[in-house]
């Protein structure tokens, strides 16, 4: 076999997904997309769905673009957001095509969930902070408007496993994947028999469940014939993206080091040993999550350069089209601003015309309305690393531990000046890197279960697979 091991990382992400190639020699991972399509939920009947057959055919052109230019690849493994599901019935066949998050079924069916199970008792039982896109909330949504689901449904599958099942026929719960969904017990591999209870949902609908990095099989016979004879092995890796960036962080001082996974969305948090269930944590907003290895991620989901996307596409609307590196340059040249906004204010939590409402917020709250691009851009990007620094100070509270670093991964680290403005915000050293962190940490998990990388050496692996930049406070 060639010193090279190749496998391929399915990333599917809120708008596009992507089949990567990860390429390891021994000391780092080489990443290369190879087949990028469009994530884009579909409206049937007034609700909003996956397109989960056009997607496992996008996956599939990937594979075979990959087998078509280097021939045998070792594995493939998929991650994604959580929360979401695919249901089977009895002989194995998708029911119906899964329900996306932005879907509003759940709010018709919120108040008699939380009636059945509190908010504050969720979060006791599964260490999840209770939100209607959760699992629990989709669930009860679907039985309660299709009560036949309890006698036809075979298994539920979360998304990345369900394309792991359409792959090699195994259908598998990974925990990482499972532990979005508010049906887990908090801390343990076993399923909350409280909450389905309280639903009247049986626990033998989910799958048996697998730790991640678990092979649960290879390529379909069919598929197999297909991508010309390869023997692809299917691995339930780190399948909650998440997860997968986590698994990708090079700490050089874990024990006193919070991250922030950058994107969209942003989520600030540490690993912990065990769930974190007090009150205070609850109502601070935070929830409990696996890691690769067993180990808890302790993080809050924070609105992220989303505001940034939403500004860009409401400039280019009004004629002004500017790249994301320009906007970053007209906030570079703007001096401090005044006054900050809250990015999870309902005021920003749609599409539209959000420097039009950052105008709206500012007025209302009694601070100056930022007159120039560049200001409502370093306003955006300011309050963010605000939010940061509050997320990393409650987290501090929380644990009782001492950060001294925040790894800072995934493709927001692109916005260098977001990278400083949370280091001076928050006092502490910023690692950035790397970019590709859910892919080469989806890489990392697989190689792992391969037998070819002692996770031990992930960090070291991970750091040498991109540049790393260090920011440190800046004293005024």
């Amino acid at each position: 076999m060639s010193e090279f091991k190749r496998v391929l990382a399915v990333d599917l992400g809120a708008s596009s997904g992507r089949v990567i190639l990860g390429t390891y020699d021994g000391s780092r991972i080489i990443t290369e997309e190879l087949h990028r399509f469009a994530n884009t939920p579909l409206h049937i009947g007034g609700d909003l769905h996956w397109n989960v057959l056009e997607l496992f055919q996008e996956i599939k052109q990937g594979i075979r673009l990959a087998c078509s230019k280097y021939g045998e690849l070792l594995s493939l493994s998929v991650d994604t957001w959580g929360v979401d599901y695919g249901v089977l019935d009895q002989d194995g066949m998708l029911l119906y095509p899964p329900h996306h998050y932005r879907d509003q079924r759940m709010q018709e069916y919120r108040l008699k969930l939380e009636e059945l199970l509190p908010p504050e008792e969720q979060f006791r039982l599964t260490g999840n902070q209770p939100d209607p896109i959760n699992t629990v909330y989709q669930l009860f949504a679907d039985v309660q408007r299709n009560p036949e689901l309890r006698a036809n449904a075979g298994r539920i599958l979360m998304m990345p496993d369900l394309f792991h099942y359409l792959l090699s026929g195994t259908a598998a719960a990974e925990r990482t994947i499972l532990s979005t969904s508010g049906l887990m017990k908090a801390g343990t591999a076993e399923l909350s028999s409280e909450v389905f209870s309280r639903l009247g949902v049986p626990p033998a609908l989910i799958a048996d469940r697998v730790d991640a990095g678990t092979i649960i099989g290879s390529l379909l016979p069919g598929l197999r014939k297909e991508f010309g004879g390869s023997a692809l092995q299917i691995i339930a890796g780190a399948s909650h993206d998440t997860a997968s960036a986590v698994a990708s962080i090079p700490y050089r001082d874990k024990e006193h080091a919070a991250f922030i996974s950058c994107g969209t969305w942003s989520l600030v948090g540490l690993e912990t040993e065990q769930p974190v269930l007090t009150e205070r944590c609850y109502r601070y907003g935070f929830t409990n999550e696996s890691c690769y290895g067993r180990g808890n991620r302790l993080l809050k989901n924070i609105t992220g350069l989303w505001l940034l996307q939403e500004t860009q596409r409401a400039w280019a609307e009004a004629g002004v089209v500017l790249s994301f590196g320009e906007m970053v340059e007209l906030a570079e040249s703007e001096q401090a601003v005044q006054g900050l906004i809250n990015p999870g204010d309902p005021l920003f939590s749609t599409p539209g015309d959000i420097p039009g409402r950052i105008a709206e917020y500012c007025r209302s709250t009694g601070q100056p309305v930022p007159d120039t691009k560049g200001a409502v851009v370093r306003l955006i990007l300011v309050s963010l690393a605000e939010a940061y620094r509050k997320a990393i100070a409650e987290l501090e509270e929380l644990t009782g531990k001492t950060i001294r670093t925040v790894h800072m991964v995934g493709g927001g680290i692109q916005n260098r000046l977001l990278c400083q403005l949370t280091a001076d915000a928050t006092g502490k050293e910023v690692i950035a890197g790397p970019v590709e962190a859910s892919a080469i940490g989806n890489v990392i998990v697989q190689l792992t279960a391969l037998g070819l990388l002692d996770y031990s050496r992930a960090g070291e692996v991970a750091a040498a697979s991109g540049s790393l930049a260090v920011y440190r406070p800046v004293q005024e």
